[in-house]
């Protein structure tokens, strides 16, 4: 009998462990078994991962991709570092997958599974990081043979009533996006080769025209598409959670799924069945479908070469047409790409199937001749039987169910905005901070640009005013030196001493930007400056616009114009430690990058006030200097007075000179922080001097508790509510007044110790549902009083149901 595993990852992260249901029954079936367990902590995984994936990005292997992966250096190093970096991290995880606290769920996958069984094992999770791991390395999967690890949204249902028509021929529409650079007819062959097959091709359609064959009455089987995609992670919190696929449907069209949901429910209720993306990077494309409900989708979850997608769609289209389960299929021809690897590294890494646990995957023959769905046992959670509920009075039972509703909406974002207000509050009512006099800014203001020669001039400072700055600069010792100004081209012919001192210049660091929403390519650096001197410029707005956290490193997209691992603070930050001989390094226990003594813990998804934000990078909460305006992180000097002689070499010596605009106009560079708005090279200040402040003056980073400790936190201020209630509800005449003023005072107290943690300790705690617990619980409280108490107020003592 074939088995249905499934396996869910829902609550954690990898910095604080997973709770795991595991759930074992027959394919078709509710599940018989259920039992419990967890993943310890394991932060070195993400570490590893985005090592590995930087590592694998830059091989040079013209994919599938939007614009093929030129430009990357591949050498032995590369393609070594990228072996040594699999090995580490199929090391790690399988570590982490024996761990105390999982094996009892290992072992009743032992007890209950057998080698001869057909075996579907879903992992239900909504973690990308954790669908992105190698699960197919998991040590139990040698010891079945026809188990496939697939994957799952942690939320789904079965699709609609949909239209079944027997047909003579399995229908295939098969889309041929934009191929630039790939060998698409071989996809083509394929297809065209398989039995009962009914295939048809739209070759770079537009967009009405993919839409109308996705609305035929006739309906569709199978779903194919081959040609360039990408998936982005969500940089801005205005983005929705997680991370959006884009396929390229010709030379100029670039979709979403979400801009063909309408057409592919349409394709779904008329008999859909599998979507199919030989194409590169389509994790996101299968998140975005199985919103749709979608059965079946088979996608490759990083850039795919050719000859290794050309090599899966053989096998699998081989084995699963003459009739074998899709997930061995899929089984079978992904572990054929090993043979592969000795030219495409990690090629049996790729492909994965992306499942709705609510359907039964279908085969070649269920396609040619469907049946009306036979109802399906209703799938169910075995819940182990509770003990008998101690009792309590109703007045408790009331209170903690109103707490838990309170935690419950904290948990779903419902806070974070009134959270983030306070978090600005408290940043505000800080003592005041000196300027950092290792920064000195140089500014380029209107009458700078005004004062240059429109002929010269190409943005808002011409190359003759860069190379005069640099050579004055140069004659005043800076120890480095910051260009927070676009410049995408080369310096002129009649500036080869520029040109020099960019490429030359090893205490000269230029900006690049990531792509984006607004800036789909990015913008890229001087052609000049060697890569190791460029740092992206990116920051990270939170829904209200502010800037609370800050990426120090990011795995770039590939089709991006800036490729940079690092930002430009951090690089600069970086070079003046170690000319101060302080060190960095990957901290190999927890992940976390360690500079000197100073542990810098990335953010995690949840921390402090956030819920369910995008937490790709490197990132870190922003602990600003505490000035009354953020421009007074450091001296500022005008390019004319650097230029007419005016400033002191003393005011740049040894410092970071960071060179940025103040002008209106060019490229919108304002940003808003808690303090106000302000300018780009401000806010690369204020990141410098965070972190040269932590390791070089012991200036504590912002810290927050896990979320275990935040919800006791929440739960304490709630008790004290509860008990502040219960307590004077013997005096049923002052009752309201007195527990007003017991509040009023526990509010008090609640705000002064949440600023005094945040100002004196940099610990960010709740307090908006810290504050709001007691005052829901004190509010509950008169509607559960005993029945018999409210027409009896004189009672002295009310008794307690």
């Amino acid at each position: 009998m074939d088995k249905r595993v499934t396996l869910k990852l829902n609550s954690g992260t990898l910095c604080t462990g997973f709770s795991a249901i595991l759930q074992i029954g027959d394919e078709g079936s509710a599940p018989e078994v259920e039992m419990l367990g967890s993943l310890p902590a394991a932060p070195t995984l993400n570490s590893l991962y985005q090592q590995w994936q930087v590592a694998y990005r830059h091989l040079d292997m013209p994919s599938r991709i939007k614009a093929n992966m030129d430009g990357f250096a591949t050498n032995v190093s590369i393609v070594g570092d990228c072996y040594e970096l699999a090995a580490r991290l199929a090391d790690t995880f399988n570590q982490w997958l024996r761990s105390a606290s999982f094996r009892p769920i290992q072992e009743k996958l032992l007890e209950q599974l057998t080698p001869e069984s057909t075996i579907r094992l879903i992992l239900q999770t909504p973690h990308g990081i954790v669908q992105r791991l190698p699960w197919h390395l998991w040590e139990i999967c040698d010891r079945y043979p026809k188990l496939e690890i697939t994957l799952s949204a942690s939320t789904y249902q079965k699709a609609s009533d949909r239209t079944l028509t027997p047909r003579p021929q399995i229908r295939i529409l098969a889309v041929i996006g934009h191929s630039q650079g790939l060998d698409i007819q071989t996809d083509q062959n394929l297809l065209n080769r398989l039995p009962n097959a009914e295939v048809k091709f739209l070759t770079q359609p537009d967009r009405p025209t993919l839409d109308e064959h996705l609305w035929d009455p006739q309906g569709w089987d199978i779903l194919f598409f081959a040609g360039h995609s990408i998936t982005k992670a969500a940089k801005s919190p205005r983005s929705p959670k997680g991370s959006k696929g884009y396929l390229h449907i010709n030379e100029t069209d670039v979709l979403t799924i979400e801009q063909l949901k309408n057409a592919l429910r349409s394709a779904l209720t008329h008999g859909l069945k599998i979507v199919i993306f030989n194409s590169c990077d389509g994790l996101g494309l299968a998140q975005s479908l199985a919103d749709l409900q979608i059965s079946q989708v088979l996608v490759m979850r990083e850039p795919v070469p050719d000859k290794v997608a050309h090599a899966f769609l053989k096998s699998f289209l081989t084995v699963f047409s003459q009739g074998s389960p899709l997930i061995l299929a899929v089984r079978e021809a992904r572990e054929k790409l090993q043979g592969l690897e000795t030219k495409y590294p990690c090629a049996a890494w790729l492909p994965t199937l992306y499942q709705n646990p609510a359907e039964i995957p279908p085969t070649w023959e269920s396609l040619l001749h469907p049946t009306e769905p036979t109802p399906r046992a209703q799938s169910s959670i075995t819940v182990r039987e509770a003990a008998p509920l101690a009792p309590v009075s109703s007045r408790l039972l009331v209170h903690a169910l109103t707490v838990t509703l309170l935690l419950a909406l904290r948990y779903l974002g419902l806070f974070q905005l009134q959270e983030f207000q306070a978090f600005d509050q408290f940043m505000r009512m800080r003592p005041q901070e000196l300027p950092d006099a290792r920064l000195v800014v140089v500014t380029v203001t209107n009458a700078d640009v005004e004062a240059q020669d429109p002929e010269d001039r190409r943005g808002s400072l011409a190359d003759s005013a860069l190379s005069a700055t640099l050579n004055t600069l140069n004659e005043m010792e800076p120890r480095l030196i910051g260009l927070d100004i676009y410049r995408d081209y080369s310096a002129r012919a009649n500036q080869p001493a520029l040109a020099n001192a960019l490429k030359e210049q090893n205490n000269l660091y230029a900006v690049c930007k990531g792509s984006d929403q607004d800036l789909t390519d990015g913008i890229s650096a001087p052609p000049e400056v060697p890569s190791n001197r460029v740092g992206f410029s990116d920051f990270l707005a939170d829904t209200d616009g502010i800037v609370r956290r800050q990426m120090y490193s990011i795995a770039q997209e590939p089709a991006s114009s800036c490729q940079s691992a690092y930002a430009i603070g951090t690089l600069l930050a970086l070079d003046y430690l170690a000319t101060e001989g302080v060190s960095a390094a990957v901290d190999s226990e927890t992940g976390a990058l360690k500079v000197g003594d100073t542990s810098l813990q990335p953010l995690e998804e949840n921390d402090g006030g956030y819920r369910n934000i995008d937490d790709g990078g490197y990132q870190l909460l922003l602990n600003y200097r505490s000035l009354a305006n953020p421009e007074q992180i450091a001296d500022q000097v005008t390019l004319e007075q650097l230029l007419s002689g005016e400033v002191s070499a003393e005011v740049i010596r040894d410092r970071i000179v960071l060179i940025g605009t103040k002008t209106n106009g060019f490229y919108a560079d304002n940003w808003l922080t808690p303090y106000g708005e302000t300018r780009g090279v401000f806010m690369q200040a204020h990141i410098i001097s965070q972190l040269l402040s932590a390791v070089l003056d012991d200036r504590p980073l912002l810290r927050y508790w896990p979320e275990w400790g935040e919800s006791l936190w929440i739960l304490f201020w709630a008790g004290s509510g509860s008990l502040m209630a219960i307590a004077l509800s013997s005096d049923r005449t002052h009752f309201s007044r007195k527990l007003a003023l017991a509040l009023l005072a526990s509010e008090l107290l609640l705000f002064g110790g949440c600023w005094l943690l945040f100002s004196r300790f940099y610990l960010w705690v709740p307090w908006v549902p810290a504050a709001i617990a007691p005052l829901l619980v004190a509010a509950s409280t008169p509607l559960t009083q005993p029945l018999s108490n409210r027409s009896a107020p004189h009672l002295s003592q009310p008794t307690l149901q």
